[in-house]
């Protein structure tokens, strides 16, 4: 078999059909463990790491609101945009969306039982806020302080989170962070609010760390870190454009986690994150082509997902582009995943295999130029519902529209481990069996798949191995309870230090669970 990420040695066993290392056990527990990487692989043959395919289920929210558009010259807030987006239509007349969902955040909020949007209409105009009772059908209240939009907070970059660390109506139930319209050197303020539409701000409105925020800004709780996190940007080099080299900074809350009398307390554990793209592309300023024009954080089973939106950076500066049929490869954004352990260092291997989680459509539909990804994703109805800008046309064009898609994934459908033809296996590293019951995410509806307990030295434990493990065939499961002959349950090795051994054929493998 094929040897990785072996953990600490601890003694060297007899050769044969066992294990040939012995190993600490793994610390599972009854918590979901996931093969997005080879935390708890000791062991694993003819098999192969697959990311997963998001499923489209096309546009969920079109530009509406007078917001949502470019407004008419002189009402831009900006002279810039008023010089660079010219008439602010397209050819056929119709106004322009072309910031509508840049940046989105979707939450469930269980309480109420609805779901929550906030996503960025025309940029200056602020925060636009949503809701839905489905996820599909969605109605935009007119919660402004006027009464007369959907506006609930002046600014951009903007992402909110909901704390589980205090209960559901206090005052800083939820929390958000930004990049302020009022602040011009672009850096990061932070806000509260009980209900997610009126936002009081921390630090009386001032910003909370040096620059930069044009940016996905984020700010959320840690609860394996047991720490507020907050996400923004770096410059490396230049600012505008292409000119510029930006990066991600990760902070975390270093005063006990009180952001009322110590919300500028934000230490860096990590800077300067870059794409850092093996092929090493050069754009004609001479920095790297693909940059990170942001990335946010998802927690989910014990892993740390970064939803990674990757700018291939071709221009610098606004054009007249109005070619909606053409998919273009340059000046366009992608939407990549990337997986973490420790929420520092992050695998960016699907970027480097150019394999987006969320592919930009083909020619002529919505997304074709542009895949921007949500803030976080949301579990429902054991899948993972994936809410993300969509654009017509490249990064700089004025005639950029956009419009707001949803995909989904499979529980744990991220990334699998994969069998073809060629039978394959999966060992585990060891650890100690603490509860009765096993489920498995695996989709063998092609193949066939065995699941084996084994002693801590790879031995096969008589009554869980071999013939007496069940094999199952055409199977699609999210929870498959494995049987054995003349066993009930797990209750006879619980307590013991065991492994895991998958035999694959033609299968997927996503993740098991004690229960």
């Amino acid at each position: 078999m094929k040897r990785s990420m072996i953990s600490p040695l601890i003694g060297i066993i007899a050769l044969g059909t066992s294990i040939t290392v012995a190993e600490e056990p793994v610390p599972v527990g009854l918590h979901k463990q996931l093969f997005v990487d080879d935390y708890v692989v000791a062991e694993k043959d003819a098999v192969t790491r697959e990311l997963g395919q998001a499923k489209k289920h096309g546009i969920v929210m079109k530009p509406t609101l007078p917001t949502d558009f470019i407004p008419p010259r002189g009402q831009r807030g900006s002279r810039y945009y008023d010089r660079a987006l010219k008439s602010g239509r397209k050819p056929d007349g119709s106004r322009v969306a072309l910031d509508f969902g840049f940046f989105t955040t979707v939450l469930w909020n269980e309480k109420d039982e609805k779901f929550q949007m906030w996503y960025m209409p025309w940029r200056m105009a602020g925060v636009g806020y949503a809701e839905s009772k489905d996820g599909i059908h969605w109605t935009k209240p007119l919660v402004g302080k006027d009464g007369k939009s959907n506006i609930v907070h002046l600014s951009q970059g903007f992402s909110c989170s909901i704390d589980p660390t205090v209960p559901r109506g206090h005052p800083e139930k939820y929390k958000a962070a930004f990049d302020s319209n009022q602040d011009s050197v672009c850096r990061t303020c932070l806000a509260y609010a009980s209900d997610g539409i009126h936002w009081s701000d921390y630090n009386d409105g001032k910003p909370v760390t040096h620059r930069a925020a044009d940016f996905f800004c984020q700010i959320l709780w840690d609860p394996i870190m047991k720490k507020y996190r907050l996400l923004c940007r770096t410059d490396i080099g230049g600012k505008g454009g292409a000119k510029e080299y930006r990066s991600a900074r990760i902070m975390v809350h270093d005063k006990g986690n009180d952001l009322k009398n110590h919300p500028t307390a934000w230490k860096t554990i990590a800077d300067r994150i870059v794409v850092d793209d093996p092929k090493k592309e050069k754009n004609p300023w001479g920095n790297p082509r693909l940059q990170f024009n942001w990335m946010t954080t998802w927690i989910y089973e014990g892993v740390y997902f970064a939803p990674m939106n990757v700018y291939t950076m071709d221009r610098s500066g606004m054009f007249e582009g109005y070619d909606y049929q053409t998919r273009h490869e340059e000046d366009v954004m992608d939407f990549y995943i990337g997986t973490s352990r420790d929420g520092v260092n992050f695998d960016k291997s699907w970027i480097y295999a150019r394999k987006p989680l969320v592919p930009r459509g083909p020619a002529g539909s919505f997304d074709k130029d542009g895949v921007f990804p949500p803030s976080q994703l949301v579990t429902h109805k054991d899948e993972h519902w994936i809410y993300y800008g969509g654009m017509n046309e490249r990064h700089y064009s004025i005639g950029r529209d956009m419009k707001i898609g949803l995909a989904k994934l499979r529980l744990d459908g991220f990334i699998c481990l994969k069998a073809k033809d060629k039978p394959g296996t999966v060992v585990t590293k060891p650890f100690k069996l603490e509860g009765l019951r096993l489920e498995v995410n695996v989709d063998a509806r092609a193949g066939r798949v065995q699941i084996e307990l084994l002693d801590a030295t790879g031995e096969s434990i008589p009554g869980f191995s071999g013939d007496a493990a069940k094999t199952y065939r055409g199977y699609d499961n999210l929870r498959l309870e494995p049987k054995w002959k003349d066993q009930t349950d797990l209750s006879s090795l619980k307590g013991k230090v065991v492994r895991l051994r998958f035999h694959l054929t033609n299968a997927k493998l996503y993740a098991f669970q004690i229960q």
